[in-house]
């Protein structure tokens, strides 16, 4: 082998392999994840269909308040028992159309019964001992009569021999003394009369006043039997108001005491609708708003006519006069939703209620591109919730059109393709 060739042979240089290197392997992973993030995303695909859109608008916007609620009786009769009792026949269930002369339960009370019939016989006597004492008061009052017509003939008797007498007692026939006596006894027979006659009026002013103290203890005795005969009758429940029947919180054979609550009757033909207001839209609030209440069969109208001071779980209490004609089928208990009408925006710029959508806030929407089938965000701050719409202030103006549906699935993209 001769130098020459060993000169120009030489050993082949050996290609190494990057990746078999670690710290070459992160640094090429590190890179494709950056252009991953950074490189712009695909739209998102949605369906028309799939999407609710609104169109902002501009108008004079009437600013309402929405609550819910139910109907109320404006009148009720809470019925209790006359006295004590056991309820004996229940005729009626709660949920019942009901008339005044409507029978709901029927109550005894053998005691009650047994009043009745003793007060009856104390009467019946009373009775019995008054037209007694009539008679005997008459008897009596006829003896002093006769007494009196009596001494009346004796004066009369009298009073004639004193007047015979007289002549004979100038003449000398009759002695001064006899003639004496004679007027003396005539004179004793007028004061008799006289006595007797007064006795006479007195007797008539006691039988009087004896008949008036018995007369007022039979009326006593009558009131106290119409007493105990109203309680008897009222052992026989009425409804005794056109209306519902709304509670019975008693059970059959159910003892109950005088006063108890046996039913409670709310009348359907006066009722006001009772709404929850939230305590911070409460105080837009005023007595004699306008409402409407929707009843699922029909809308009436009414008015604000009390505001309830007592703040309970956030809520406020508002009862509505309903001043429109109830639907048939309205009762109490009945649920409502209802609307109070505080004033009117003019010139309002608004949109239907996107969901998510808070008031008094800024969020981002989806805004149709005009001509295009795309949306893309917009940042859009929102004002008042009114009804179905939200006030807005800024981020969009007339005829735009918006994605109010919820959109949050898709926020992590800037854009999104509506197809058809």
């Amino acid at each position: 082998m001769d130098i020459q060739n060993m000169d120009i042979k030489k050993t082949a240089p050996v290609k190494k392999n990057l990746w078999q290197k670690p710290a070459v392997f992160i640094v090429a992973a590190l890179a494709f994840t950056a252009w991953q993030f950074n490189k712009p995303s695909s739209d998102d695909s949605v369906a028309r269909s799939e999407l609710s859109i609104a169109t902002v608008q501009q108008s004079d916007l009437a600013f309402t308040i929405s609550g819910f609620g139910k109907l109320i009786s404006k009148h009720k009769r809470l019925l209790t028992a006359p006295t004590k009792a056991t309820v004996e026949e229940i005729l009626l269930l709660p949920g019942t159309q009901v008339t005044p002369d409507t029978v709901i339960m029927k109550l005894s009370n053998p005691d009650l019964l047994l009043q009745v019939n003793n007060a009856q016989m104390e009467l019946a006597r009373h009775h019995a001992s008054l037209r007694e004492l009539i008679i005997n008061q008459k008897s009596d009052y006829l003896a002093h009569q006769a007494i009196l017509i009596q001494i009346k003939a004796n004066l009369a008797a009298a009073e004639l021999k004193v007047e015979a007498q007289a002549s004979l007692a100038e003449k000398g026939i009759v002695s001064s003394l006899d003639f004496k006596r004679s007027k003396l006894a005539a004179t004793q027979f007028a004061e008799r009369l006289n006595i007797e006659q007064q006795r006479l009026a007195h007797l008539k002013s006691a039988h009087q006043e004896k008949i008036a103290v018995q007369g007022e203890l039979a009326k006593q005795l009558n009131a106290n039997l119409v007493l105990k005969r109203s309680l008897q009758a009222d052992l026989v429940i009425h409804a005794d108001i056109e209306g519902v029947l709304q509670s019975m919180p008693v059970t059959l054979g159910q003892s109950v005491t005088a006063g108890e609550q046996l039913a409670l009757v709310a009348s359907n033909k006066t009722m006001i609708a009772q709404l929850k207001i939230p305590e911070r839209d409460a105080q837009h609030i005023a007595i004699g708003h306008p409402a409407e209440i929707n009843t699922r069969s029909a809308l009436v109208r009414g008015v604000v006519n009390r505001i309830d001071p007592v703040i309970t779980n956030g809520s406020v209490i508002i009862d509505i006069d309903i001043t429109g004609a109830l639907p048939v089928n309205a009762r109490p208990e009945l649920k409502v939703e209802g609307i109070i009408e505080i004033g009117i925006l003019n010139n309002a710029l608004y949109v239907k209620h996107p969901v998510g959508v808070k008031a008094n806030s800024s969020t981002q929407l989806f805004t149709l591109l005009a001509g295009q089938q795309t949306a893309t965000l917009r940042t859009m701050k929102f004002g008042r919730v009114i009804g179905n719409n939200i006030e807005l202030l800024s981020g969009a103006s007339e005829g735009e059109q918006f994605i109010v549906s919820d959109t949050s699935s898709w926020l992590s993209n800037h854009t999104l393709t509506i197809t058809d």
